[in-house]
């Protein structure tokens, strides 16, 4: 495409999509996402300590660190062989602001090096902005962008949007790197984030071009964070229990100290966040959002599971840092790292940000654990997100060299070997002898933790489809209105179940 042509594109997807926000009818119910804040997401990093880009900064430089491991210079040699004829073109990219996507940025040189097609700087954004450029995208089938990423629970809401990867693999033959064995996905990760519908039996996940619709990319998986120095201090220890961590808070509370004057906080706010961390209460009771008939979703939160797990949720509130009714995750590292909060539950990557003193006031004095356990074990909620070539781009053949580096067995492994330490979606990652050496150090520790956690097969997470966008306003809501005490668990369940029976039927 000409450069005319592609400002030409590009115009028209802004006048669509300002059309769009403007007359209020934007589709699948995203008229909310034009308030940046309702779903939360991470802040972009600012030049610190760190060395990752946003979606302004420039590219050209990388972090060379783990740039030799055999299988990412395995990665890398191939992609050199094969991207020739590509040289000098450009790609557009659009992610969502968290750690992968940061990872990803960090090493984008030597994609652009190895390839010498420019794919950065990304344009990284908020979740809710990310998902309304999305959106936005599908809505005019605009080629704006020519690859993406989408979180788990949106996979639904968009299917179809993408080129399946086993379709772009035996559609381009020759750019298919011949070591990218999909086998090697975890299969929670295959069956949840790549797979739509989603494999509920706990399978293998899909194996054809119309299942498998993006590559799973990263894990954010939730973990409870805390205070070191205050737990030393109050000589607490770390909690196996729901009921062992609400002594703790209690106790922090007691103790009135100005270092943590609160014992915890919650992205308790009416959004997907809500959702997300009374999923590890809702799980560890033995509840479930929905029960599955074939392709029929039958909300399952009126019962006494769901009830007993929204009043242990919310028993934390008047111990919480009060902002907890509006926060959401990047809201919950804000109050741990700046001394409000002495622990709370929040996504594993947060890890490296707690110990960056430009960011953070209590580097150093920060630990994690695995999450309380409830009647029915220990859960650990995860929202990944996969990779898509969009089916709008004018760059497939790019799009899909950049996707298989993105999500390499040899970039994953210098990915959670580089400062973000992020969590794997290849199951061989782990145990590659590079990894394998270095798990046991302090810096991977949350790594470590990570894995153990899915090796245990303690994890769960939200599942999509057409209407989730509708289901988890209602569901968020009325979390939030338990949480605040404006309305009982019981009460806030029985409505929530009511309103989304009113929605119409749900299905896959």
């Amino acid at each position: 495409m000409s450069l005319t042509a592609l400002d030409r594109d590009r115009r028209r997807f802004l006048r669509y999509g300002l059309g769009l926000a403007g007359g209020g009818a934007l589709s699948l119910g995203l008229a909310d996402l034009l308030d940046p804040g309702i779903f939360g997401g991470v802040t972009p990093p600012t030049n610190s300590t760190s060395t990752a880009t946003t979606g302004t900064s420039p590219t050209s430089s990388t972090n060379s660190q783990y740039s030799t491991l055999p299988d990412y210079q395995d990665f890398l040699s191939w992609l050199h062989s094969v991207s020739g004829k590509y040289s000098g073109k450009s790609l557009n990219i659009s992610l969502e602001a968290e750690f992968g996507p940061y990872a990803a940025q960090l090493r984008n040189g030597d994609f652009e090096r190895a390839s010498g097609i420019k794919a950065g700087p990304y344009d990284i954004k908020p979740y809710a902005l990310q998902l309304q450029t999305v959106s936005l995208m599908f809505s005019t089938k605009s080629s704006a962008y020519d690859a993406f990423s989408l979180d788990v629970e949106n996979l639904g809401v968009f299917p179809g949007r993408s080129f399946s990867p086993i379709e772009l693999a035996q559609r381009y033959p020759e750019l298919t790197y011949p070591n990218i064995n999909f086998d090697d996905f975890n299969r929670n990760c295959w069956g949840h984030i790549a797979t739509y519908p989603p494999d509920l039996t706990g399978g293998p996940g899909g194996n054809t071009a119309s299942t498998v619709q993006v590559i799973p990319f990263d894990t954010p998986t939730m973990v409870l964070f805390y205070r070191t120095d205050v737990y030393d201090q109050l000589q607490l220890t770390l909690p196996k229990t729901w009921d062992d961590h609400f002594a703790n808070v209690k106790a922090i509370n007691k103790a009135g100290l100005v270092s943590a004057p609160f014992g915890s906080v919650s992205m308790a706010g009416p959004d997907v966040s809500i959702i997300y961390e009374y999923q590890a209460h809702l799980s560890s009771f033995g509840g479930v959002l929905w029960e599955f008939d074939g392709r029929t979703i039958i909300p399952a939160m009126n019962n006494d599971k769901a009830i007993a797990a929204l009043e242990n949720f919310v028993r934390f509130e008047p111990y919480s840092d009060p902002g907890s009714f509006y926060f959401t995750w990047d809201d919950v590292f804000n109050s741990i790292s700046h001394r409000s909060a002495a622990s709370g539950l929040l996504w594993n990557g947060y890890s490296q940000w707690m110990n960056d003193t430009q960011r953070s006031l209590v580097p150093g004095l920060i630990g994690y654990t695995q999450n309380p356990s409830g009647p029915n074990g220990s859960f650990h909620p995860y929202a990944g997100s996969g990779l898509g070539v969009s089916r709008y781009t004018k760059n497939p053949e790019m799009a899909w060299l950049w996707t298989q580096w993105a999500t390499a067995k040899g970039t994953q492994e210098a990915m959670v070997l580089d400062q973000y330490h992020v969590f794997p979606t290849r199951a061989s990652v782990m145990t590659s002898p590079v990894v394998a050496s270095k798990i046991g150090t302090s810096a991977l520790g949350v790594a470590n933790l990570t894995s153990q956690v899915w090796k245990a097969n303690a994890i769960t997470t939200l599942v999509g489809f057409p209407l989730w966008l509708q289901a988890s306003t209602v569901l968020a809501s009325a979390l939030n209105t338990a949480w605040t005490g404006a309305v009982k668990p019981k009460d806030a369940l029985a409505s929530a179940q009511t309103k989304l029976e009113q929605i119409g039927k749900l299905s896959f």
